[in-house]
């Protein structure tokens, strides 16, 4: 039974070591919600429902500098987001 909880255990551990590294932490689901709501879940780049956040400028671009302020964060329908990559782009994708 304690060779049970001890695997559970690590499972955990790696699991919550791989969400924060994949930037999913309570701090960063907070933001996202504010952000949703600030933008009243409408997509900036096409005007469609929002269901994701997306950087203006990538974090990739922002090397010495914090990516995730609010003034850099835009509601962004899935589509919109996953096309525009780690890139900027002017208009939504067709």
């Amino acid at each position: 039974m304690q060779g049970t909880q001890a695997l559970d255990s690590q499972r955990l551990a790696l699991m919550a070591s791989h969400l924060k590294r994949n930037g999913s932490t309570s701090q960063w689901r907070r933001l996202r919600s504010q952000i949703l709501k600030r933008d009243g879940y409408v997509c900036f780049y096409c005007g469609g429902e929002a269901t994701t956040v997306d950087h203006i400028v990538p974090r990739a671009k922002l090397i010495d500098q914090n990516a995730d302020t609010p003034d850099n964060l835009v509601a962004a329908c899935a589509k919109c987001n996953y096309a525009k990559g780690g890139r900027f782009f002017d208009k939504p994708p067709t």
